[in-house]
């Protein structure tokens, strides 16, 4: 299937998450591609936010992370929820996955529904997940 008739597709559907909708429509590595896509769409979106709203950078940077692991289980054939992913992907891939979910939690939670965090703590968690996602890319190319 194209990406134009998986569109049509995605839209006859009422589903929230566009990128969970394109699975079983486009293959793996577009979908792949898609996502890491999107996670680094969310990086550059926090890193312009972070001044205006630490806050909502906040939960960009958690989106981000979200975003590179469901990549990551895509590319391998992980089906699980997204709570299981980080415990099966650092299986294969390392502490790194775990501890980025952990940051992610924080970053949602402590960052964006309590606002417990400060610019500057969200400042290096950006440089953080920049990193993440990098690797992510790196993980699904070699």
């Amino acid at each position: 299937m194209k990406l134009p008739e998986a569109i049509i597709e995605i839209g006859k559907e009422a589903r929230n998450e566009a990128n969970d909708a394109l699975e079983g429509k486009l293959d793996v590595q577009e979908i792949v591609k898609i996502r890491l896509d999107t996670a680094e769409f969310y990086v550059e979106q926090a890193r312009e936010t972070l001044k205006a709203s630490h806050v909502l950078a906040s939960e960009m940077l958690f989106k981000a992370i979200v975003e590179g692991i469901k990549a990551l289980a895509d590319y391998f054939g992980i089906r699980k929820e997204l709570r299981e992913l980080p415990m099966y992907l650092e299986d294969i891939l390392g502490e790194w996955i775990g501890n980025a979910w952990e940051i992610g939690k924080r970053l949602h939670y402590d960052g964006y529904i309590f606002e417990f965090l400060q610019q500057d703590d969200v400042q290096e968690y950006l440089k953080y997940v920049k990193e993440f996602v990098n690797n992510c890319k790196i993980a699904v190319l070699y």
